[in-house]
């Protein structure tokens, strides 16, 4: 399987936007929370919505999205309870946006098998609860490519080896 460091590459949030940025892999602004006072700086500066996500959890727990001053300072105090050791994420939440699973299997991160499906509903259900399609029906060739490619760079990046979901 994959070694612990490539784990911690995937989960923590702040070490993958990092890697993200360094690999030029197009992403919403972010900002690794410190305190309430830069998450509000934060979210006045991009605007609402916004996206808090813990690091180290499973199925999305606490992970929200904020849609004013009061909601990020609740979801912000559930995801440092939740993830008390590791940095919270906060991210600009685009709304309308098409969002896409990637279900895979690499080994020494080099992908073997990838499927790329696409959710019926706009981004924010998460993928647990929402309806996926495969093949996608809404995305052109070139985008499916660009996915496809962006895939192999995280897996190769975190030398991925087993299954994964991005």
């Amino acid at each position: 399987g994959s070694s612990p460091e490539s784990v911690d590459g995937a989960e923590n949030r702040f070490k993958f936007s990092r890697m993200l940025d360094r690999k030029g892999i197009l992403q919403p602004r972010w900002k690794e929370l410190t305190n309430l006072k830069s998450a509000l700086e934060f979210s006045k500066d991009v605007g609402y919505p916004c996206l808090v996500r813990p690091s180290y959890v499973l199925s999305g727990a606490a992970m929200n999205v904020a849609h004013c001053d009061k909601d990020l300072e609740a979801y912000l105090l559930t995801a440092s309870h939740v993830s008390k050791e590791h940095p919270v994420v906060i991210s600009k939440f685009l709304t309308e946006a098409k969002e896409i699973d990637v279900d895979a299997v690499a080994a020494d991160g080099e992908i073997l098998c990838m499927a790329v499906s696409e959710h019926v509903e706009n981004a924010g259900v998460h993928s647990g609860d929402a309806t996926l399609v495969t093949p996608p029906q809404d995305i052109n060739a070139e985008t499916l490519e660009q996915i496809k490619v962006i895939a192999r760079d995280i897996a190769s990046l975190l030398d991925v080896t087993g299954p994964f979901n991005m």
